[in-house]
């Protein structure tokens, strides 16, 4: 889009009291290939394309949206938009000034560059590979998706109007194996990505993240079932960061610290973790998964340490929340698409690497489990209770790993585990991931370190211990 339509549509959605309008402009293309049931399940292509339009004044906002980005169209949403506000004036918002983009996150091979073909050839060695491992094998699906988005994000406000242009470009890729036997079922998974382009699929091995969730969905069907009851939990890096995503993530965004509804509101500069916990939020980490050079309002990314060595040092913020905790925002915007209001979220969030070697974890745990991997879980922010199913979890007894067992679930309230969290490990990783709140579906990486947290209740069908 044109500055100079842009400067239309902003006059006029000022024009009756808002002091702060946004014109969101995106441009999304989608590509997914796909392999299930030993055929090519899905080749799909989906483009997504609209504007989004705010208005603010003090604590309030109003939002629309349209698929028709026609002048007509977009001035006819700004005044409707308006009209929720009393006032008028004649406004002219002045010219829209380009803000200046760093396209850290550029790929190095475009997406255009691989064909069909080549992605289903690539993909079948994935395949193959996890129906090689075991006749217990009954399906194995393959996918790979690239996103290639642009965004064109205009504001304006008494003190000027600006233009942030931003394009993001994911790649990611899926192995999911499913071993059946005598009725029962169990799955292996492996999801890598990140903001790169075609040059990701030459970084991984994808015939071993295939072949190591075909092993994993085989061995779980002879697994006994996970012991239940209070013990020390060993979490394993990377994905294993879902659970400070969800159990201290969300309740550390702007919308629940707002709402006084999180259990963590007010409490900056006091210790809220173990002293061996620093948590970060880093929109600004090269190629990250959630990674973006400017959020979906406009501002810059940041790296913010929200948890320094136990104390909490700052929240995730939007323009808006911002305005109700009197703070600056902290570039952590995002939203699906055109058609949700953005608020504060999550890009690359992580637990900091600590000293512990991650054998020296395990050496350490007499008694307990050690969760290598995990298919999800939630959270309810207002109490910060979260629950978790561990997709990869092994026995420890003694000092060592013992044999593996079926998924067991995790709960209890992020504050307490953040205290227990006794021993960190120095193998911090991230990984992909997908999370879904109040504006929509967002990429979002996870990470830790191997970690211990010294008791959480388990819960699983084996005796307690």
């Amino acid at each position: 889009m044109e500055n100079k339509q842009a400067k239309k549509v902003l006059s006029a959605a000022l024009a009756t009291g808002a002091d702060l309008a946004e014109l969101y402009v995106q441009n999304k293309l989608t590509r997914v290939v796909q392999l299930n049931y030993k055929r090519v399940d899905n080749v799909a292509t989906t483009l997504v394309y609209g504007a989004g339009l705010r208005l603010m004044r003090g604590v309030q906002q109003v939002y629309g949206y349209t698929s028709d980005l026609s002048e007509a169209s977009l001035l006819a949403l700004a005044d409707k938009l308006a009209a929720y506000f009393d006032g008028k004036r004649a406004v002219d918002c002045g010219d829209i000034k380009d803000v200046k983009n760093p396209e850290t996150h550029k790929p190095k091979k475009e997406h255009e560059t691989l064909s069909v073909a080549d992605t289903i050839a690539y993909l079948k060695k994935g395949e193959d590979t996890i129906y090689a491992v075991s006749p217990l094998i009954v399906n194995a699906t393959c996918t790979a998706g690239f996103n290639d988005e642009k965004v064109e994000i205009f504001t304006a406000t008494a003190d000027g109007a600006r233009a942030v242009r931003d394009r993001r470009v994911h790649t990611r890729l899926l192995a999911q194996a499913v071993a059946a036997r005598d009725g029962a079922f169990e799955v292996g998974f492996s999801g890598p990505g990140l903001s790169e382009g075609v040059e990701f699929l030459d970084e991984i091995d994808y015939v071993a993240e295939a072949e190591k969730a075909a092993k994993t969905a085989v061995a779980l069907l002879d697994a006994p079932e996970c012991p239940s009851g209070v013990m020390p939990v060993v979490i394993g890096n990377g994905f294993g960061g879902v659970l400070f995503h969800e159990a201290c993530g969300h309740p550390l965004e702007g919308t629940a610290i707002s709402h006084n509804t999180s259990p963590f509101a007010g409490k900056l500069g006091e210790k809220v973790a173990s002293e061996l916990v620093t948590a970060i939020d880093d929109g600004t980490r090269k190629n990250g998964w959630g990674s973006e050079c400017f959020d979906d309002e406009g501002v810059a990314s940041t790296k913010n340490v929200l948890i320094e060595k136990g104390v909490l040092k700052s929240y995730m913020v939007d323009t808006f929340d911002g305005r109700r905790l009197g703070m600056k925002p902290t570039g952590a915007c995002r939203r699906e698409s055109y058609k949700y209001l953005p608020t504060t979220r999550m890009t690359n969030t992580y637990i900091a690497a600590g000293e512990s070697k991650p054998e020296d974890i395990i050496k350490a745990t007499k008694q307990g489990i050690y969760c290598v991997s995990f298919n999800g879980g939630s959270v309810d922010p207002t109490t910060d209770k979260f629950n978790f199913t561990s997709s990869e979890t092994y026995l420890i007894k003694d000092g060592k790993i013992d044999k593996l067992v079926k998924s067991p679930t995790l709960t209890g309230f992020g504050y307490e585990i953040l205290h227990k969290i006794d021993m960190v490990g120095n193998d911090c990783a991230l990984a992909a991931g997908n999370c879904g709140a109040a504006s929509g579906m967002v990429y979002a990486a996870v990470g830790q370190p191997t970690l211990r947290v010294s008791e959480m209740t388990v819960g699983g069908k084996g005796e307690a211990i």
